[in-house]
């Protein structure tokens, strides 16, 4: 059958809803803007704020939600409960 190619729309916001994360990727392609946070959700309990950049989870670097997922999904695997997610703020690094 027919397949529509769908126009690959710039910057559209991805949900990392396990983490109550809406980010979008970054204008230089590194990292991940947080765009919104769920105020229930345990981005918000660590103090992610919208507009920090997710820059590496578990010292994997991130590029899209694809490699937070997957980080998120290996980290579980280990049997770890918690990822620790390296975010930049106003251009200073945090974890």
């Amino acid at each position: 059958g027919d397949q529509q190619q769908q126009p690959s729309a710039p910057a559209k916001p991805d949900t990392l809803a396990d983490l109550g994360l809406t980010v979008t990727k970054s204008e230089n392609g590194k990292g991940l803007v947080v765009t919104d946070v769920d105020p229930d959700s345990a981005a918000a309990d660590r103090g992610i704020q919208p507009g920090d950049v997710i820059t590496a989870v578990n010292s994997a670097e991130v590029n899209g939600t694809d490699d937070v997922t997957k980080a998120m999904a290996d980290a579980v695997k280990s049997g770890r409960k918690a990822v620790l997610m390296q975010i930049t703020r106003d251009d200073n690094n945090r974890f």
